[in-house]
């Protein structure tokens, strides 16, 4: 009941400090009627769907690992089940080892078919498609585990949570090729992923809607500079305001991207100076809070609006530096792109104290 309640604060009032201090209040209160069946239950729902908004996300990740067991102590298979899809959706945005969180997504699948619990079964292999996909992986079949063959991928998955009424499902595929196609630069495919994600009225974790809204953000601004098109302005504008009202109960999980939206943000608006200001905000904030991926990520698009400056010194560093990134994100599909074909420098030493200033041939902003 504490949790139910802490959860309709957050998700209907948005009024995240009292949400997290009932969220705390309910722990007291399991601790206090010792009851070791209910326990790993409200914990997992706390951890997936409260903490996120005040603590740093790299915690929740352990934090899954040790729930998980604890469910499966008091027998309590679905909500093990429930816990291992927490460890890797806040894996991937903590930015850990993606070939970590790929062995882990291939023993969960396999765990999860034994016990015959074929929804999660159908997530977990969208999410490793995923990873694979980023980390260079692409030949293996993360569906093969699935031995009958009627899902042998997205779309017999996505035919399978239609067929079944199994609207989150739904928006964690739309979300999984969402997160794909971005990284990938296919920024068409990205929006038309968003937007199908955004129609679904299924409630979403919290984990999802972040990650949802600040790539969808950065698609639009992208979209934005290459179409013209007030829409996309709005919608990465919304992106913004989001997580300006989230940074200010967490600047550990969301300074970093609020900064890189807003970088986006001002370059479409044509104000180079601030957008510089904040792409290094980004860079910096993101090495800080250990989100290694979006340090990487912040360091591409900042080249790439180097590269467009015509800073292209400045535009080769900075694109090494994102490749050092990615590779240490073990996402080894990502460094195949072109953008990063003609990077063979490493450049370990621009940041911190990366300073972006007019080279000979600039054009002042």
């Amino acid at each position: 009941g504490f949790f139910c309640y802490s959860y309709s604060l957050i998700s209907t009032f948005n009024d995240i400090e009292e949400g997290y201090r009932w969220a705390k209040l309910a722990l007291v209160v399991l601790e206090r009627f010792n009851a070791p069946s209910l326990s790993p239950k409200v914990k997992i729902c706390i951890t997936m769907f409260v903490s996120i908004w005040k603590e740093p996300v790299q915690s929740s990740v352990v934090d899954f690992l040790r729930l998980h067991q604890e469910a499966l102590l008091v027998g309590d298979i679905d909500f093990a089940a429930v816990s291992s899809k927490g460890y890797i959706h806040h894996g991937f945005i903590s930015g850990s080892s993606l070939a970590t969180i790929e062995r882990e997504c291939a023993a969960i699948s396999l765990e999860m078919m034994q016990s015959n619990q074929l929804h999660s079964l159908v997530w977990c292999m969208n999410h490793h498609a995923m990873i694979m996909a980023l980390n260079g992986k692409q030949g293996r079949d993360p569906f093969a585990v699935y031995k009958n063959g009627s899902i042998n991928n997205y779309h017999d998955a996505l035919a399978y949570a239609e067929t079944t009424g199994r609207r989150r499902l739904m928006r964690a595929i739309y979300s999984n090729r969402l997160v794909e196609a971005f990284f990938f630069g296919r920024y068409s495919e990205a929006m038309d992923m968003a937007e199908k994600y955004r129609n679904e009225s299924e409630i979403s974790m919290p984990i999802e809607h972040v990650l949802n809204s600040f790539l969808e953000g950065l698609t639009a601004f992208h979209l934005a500079r290459s179409e013209s098109c007030s829409r996309w302005m709005e919608l990465g504008e919304n992106s913004i305001h989001s997580f300006r009202s989230w940074a200010v109960h967490s600047a550990w999980n969301f300074d970093n991207k609020l900064f890189l939206l807003e970088a986006e943000s001002y370059f479409c608006h044509g104000q180079y100076d601030k957008a510089e200001e904040k792409y290094q905000s980004a860079i910096e904030s993101s090495r800080l809070h250990r989100f290694v991926h979006e340090e990487g990520l912040a360091c591409e698009l900042f080249g790439s609006f180097c590269k467009t400056r015509g800073k292209l010194s400045k535009h080769i560093e900075l694109m090494a530096r994102a490749r050092d990134c990615y590779k240490k994100w073990e996402a080894y599909g990502l460094l195949e792109k072109d953008c990063f074909k003609n990077c063979d420098t490493s450049c370990d030493s621009i940041i911190p104290g990366l300073s972006i200033g007019n080279e000979k041939g600039d054009s002042p902003p």
